[in-house]
């Protein structure tokens, strides 16, 4: 079972299991991010399609500017190994509002697809929305081409609500989504992640 807290933090809390953690992302993850953004097929089914570097560096720098506002409304946080500090992929989290957050697509290296890192970076998504933040919901949108992706997000507990069409202009690309929805008390009712799997590293 999960416990929840109602004080939002002032600081990114500690958000680790024992085969990940997360971090806030820094200007001088671009070198790491580039295995993980810069990755044609793994981005081809996402509203952003495949980033240069130039790309990637903007990105990291609304992250880091986000991260500095107060009231903090936006995480876009890196993922990494547990004991290393090279990101291996990333996830993002916006609050919408005091009971709903949006969580953006998670990306990753796809060395490390099919390793348990998915399910572990989306549960510690969910314990900022829920455990740290106090949000009682949070949605999320995905191809419906992305059969991985829409394998990955059940697992976080999330539970389709409807499907819309989207352009995009940044991959410049039409996607048809499915919109899903996970709340705190199906979060709360989850296994903690486990230890590390075999294979990692």
């Amino acid at each position: 079972m999960n416990s929840t807290s109602v004080h939002p933090p002032t600081v990114l809390p500690v958000l680790e299991t024992a085969l990940v953690r997360l971090r806030d992302h820094r200007a001088d993850d671009v070198d790491a991010m580039r295995s993980v953004w810069g990755d044609a097929d793994g981005m081809r089914h996402l509203s952003t399609g495949v980033m240069d570097d130039t790309r990637i560096r903007r990105k990291l720098d609304q992250a880091v500017a986000s991260a500095a506002e107060v009231p903090r409304r936006q995480y876009q946080l890196a993922a990494c190994l547990q004991g290393e500090d090279r990101p291996v992929g990333g996830i993002r989290l916006d609050v919408e509002d005091a009971t709903t957050g949006y969580a953006g697509v998670l990306t990753m290296a796809r060395h490390l697809r099919g390793t348990g890192c998915a399910t572990d970076i989306g549960w510690l998504m969910l314990k900022l929305a829920f455990a740290d933040l106090g949000l009682g919901r949070v949605w999320s949108m995905t191809s419906l081409e992305n059969a991985d992706a829409v394998r990955a997000i059940t697992r976080f507990g999330f539970s389709p609500i409807g499907e819309t069409e989207r352009y995009f202009p940044e991959a410049d690309v039409t996607m048809r989504l499915v919109v899903m929805e996970v709340l705190a008390d199906t979060w709360r009712a989850m296994p903690v992640p486990a230890g590390p799997r075999p294979g990692i590293g």
